[in-house]
């Protein structure tokens, strides 16, 4: 498995300069990968500018194109593209302008064969989905997701200050809750599926 994050939230606390940020931000990420049992060579920071994803712009799309010739994944996640997230939607947009690319014989410069990912995923974090089409159930891996999630402390309400939103601790197993119970019980993840490889009878 292989995670691309593409900023590192270096401007996620007025308190502390970018730098500052963007080292604790991609140590909580290292943290949390390992405690769903991702090591450090499935890691990738991109780095770009927080706030200044940008779906048009080509040098970031031929860093998301080389890492997916060179990977070559059978199955991607991709924020979903309603998300309640500026930088979220950006991101779904270079993504799925990259994934398409990366296909493509074109743009030779960007290294490798092309690669076509035959299934995609939209996830949801900000927004819920509004019509999903497919449910994973992760009831018997919950308790990782909230102790991955549990690596990222300074993201948490207390560390971010009043009125600001956290996904950390139990507000984190809120969205999957609710999608378990509006389904068949338990906690499940919703998606979009923007490709199917293959259908299974």
């Amino acid at each position: 498995m292989h995670v691309l994050y593409l900023t590192s939230g270096e401007h996620g606390s007025p308190q502390h300069t970018p730098e500052q940020v963007r080292l604790v931000r991609e140590r909580e990420a290292v943290d949390a990968a390992g405690v769903l049992g991702i090591g450090v060579p499935g890691l990738h920071f991109a780095r770009f500018p927080d706030g200044g994803i940008q779906p048009t712009d080509l040098d970031q799309v031929g860093v998301v194109v080389r890492l997916l010739r060179a990977v070559r994944p059978e199955l991607v996640y991709v924020p979903h593209a309603g998300d309640a997230s500026f930088d979220h939607c950006a991101a779904f947009e270079l993504g799925w302008r990259a994934l398409g690319m990366a296909g493509s014989r074109n743009f030779p410069e960007w290294g490798l064969q092309p690669h076509w990912v035959p299934t995609v995923l939209g996830y949801e974090v900000w927004a819920a989905i509004g019509q999903p089409v497919y449910f994973e159930d992760i009831t018997a891996v919950l308790d990782r997701k909230v102790a991955a999630l549990a690596c990222y402390t300074s993201q948490t309400t207390d560390a971010k200050g009043p009125g600001q939103a956290s996904h950390v601790g139990p507000a984190g197993t809120h969205l999957s809750g609710w999608r378990g119970a509006s389904t068949t019980g338990g906690h499940r993840e919703a998606f979009t599926v923007l490709r199917l490889g293959q259908v299974i009878l």
